[in-house]
């Protein structure tokens, strides 16, 4: 297995990401995230820049094997306040905003050691829960997820109504 390296993106990074991202484009296994959020390239950069910049609430978290980087996750931290510390068995937790492994990176393991990583990460800042979303029929993404002890706790239900008029 080749050699991985995760860690913590910088804004050196950014060209890298950017170009990962705009992968998104020809990738027909996130068809249903372009869907929902249209790639903008020009608004992406942007929220790359302000995520790489940001010291405490969102992290970018990348892979890298020898030929550059080649899989990033996404996650934001959130603190429960303490009034709604009533209602909840954590006082921090994150949602894993996006998880991506270049088309032709795939099946090699570098998105479950990615995630592995990414747990890592946020357990080493205090974070005691961690969510997600996960599109329906993306069976290879919930095989992963699911293998790496995320449950399924809710069904999303969402309903268009520019589309169903």
């Amino acid at each position: 297995m080749k050699k991985i390296i995760c860690r913590r993106a910088n804004i050196k990074d950014f060209e890298g990401i950017c170009g990962l991202r705009h992968q998104l484009l020809d990738d027909p296994e996130d068809r249903l995230t372009l869907e929902y959020a249209p790639y903008n390239e020009k608004n992406d950069r942007a929220w790359i820049q302000k995520c790489l910049r940001s010291k405490q609430r969102i992290s970018i978290l990348i892979a890298e094997d020898e030929g550059g980087i080649c899989a990033h996750s996404i996650v934001l931290i959130e603190k429960v306040s303490p009034k709604m510390q009533a209602y909840f068995t954590y006082k921090k937790k994150a949602r894993l905003v996006h998880l991506y492994v270049a088309i032709k990176k795939r099946h090699q393991g570098i998105g479950k050691t990615l995630l592995k990583y990414t747990l890592d990460y946020l357990k080493e800042k205090g974070v005691e829960f961690v969510d997600l979303e996960c599109y329906m029929h993306n069976d290879k993404a919930a095989a992963l997820y699911n293998k790496v002890g995320f449950k399924d706790v809710f069904i999303e239900k969402r309903y268009n109504l520019k589309e169903n008029k």
